[in-house]
């Protein structure tokens, strides 16, 4: 519990209350009604583009908090003085990264379940592993890319950047909606769940350590 603390006081440091708030707060409560809404029409369609919808705020708004933190020229303030600088920084990666998974997971879960209790009807296992896949792949995506362009200090160039990373999500998400629901792919959709959850833990366990081994090294040349 001490340590979850610290975690939190370490990833506040660069990310503030009013973006916690919009993020984990605010935009599931705009979202989720219109995701709602939209996986009554149809429940594939709508979680792929709710799915798109929270990669793209998660792209653009890293800009306003980590974005730069790998890059040679980021100031960490008062930060490098400290003697507990490292692990303080590891702390606030992982917190992160609970934090961005916690904003991937939670509207389009509780979106269907909304919407399962809307139409009267169980979510069917194909639609609750299609769920789950979409977390996993989106979550491991976003935090690849963010490993990339958190390089990126420029406010034009990130913009561009983020919109051509996030076209590509687009697509792979509907391209694995395809894979769910066509009859003519023989694939079981069965395998997308482990591969992607393994994927996801595989992208966060290279993104953290490639994020503290940047940092201490940008640190230890200043």
């Amino acid at each position: 519990m001490k340590h979850l603390s610290r975690m939190i006081t370490a990833h506040n440091c660069f990310c503030s209350f009013l973006y916690n708030l919009g993020t984990l707060v605010i935009m599931p409560v705009l979202l989720i009604p219109v995701a709602v809404k939209m996986m009554q029409f149809d429940s594939y369609i709508g979680l792929v583009i709710m799915m798109s919808i929270l990669t793209a705020f998660t792209l653009f708004l890293d800009y306003s908090t980590l974005n730069g933190i790998t890059s040679r020229v980021f100031s960490f303030g008062m930060i490098k003085n400290s003697p507990y600088t490292e692990s303080f920084l590891k702390d606030a990666i992982i917190a992160d990264q609970l934090r961005r998974f916690a904003q991937i997971t939670i509207p389009p879960i509780i979106s269907m379940i909304i919407s399962s209790a809307l139409l009267y009807k169980d979510a069917n296992i194909q639609l609750l592993i299609f769920t789950l896949t979409l977390i996993f792949l989106n979550y491991g995506s976003t935090t690849g890319i963010l490993a990339l362009i958190r390089n990126v200090l420029t406010n034009t160039t990130y913009t561009y950047v983020s919109i051509l990373f996030n076209a590509v999500l687009c697509a792979i998400n509907v391209a694995m909606m395809f894979l769910f629901v066509l009859d003519s792919i023989h694939i079981p959709y069965m395998i997308w769940l482990p591969i992607s959850f393994i994927l996801s833990i595989i992208i966060s366990i290279l993104v953290f350590r490639y994020t503290a081994d940047r940092c201490v090294t940008n640190l230890k040349e200043k």
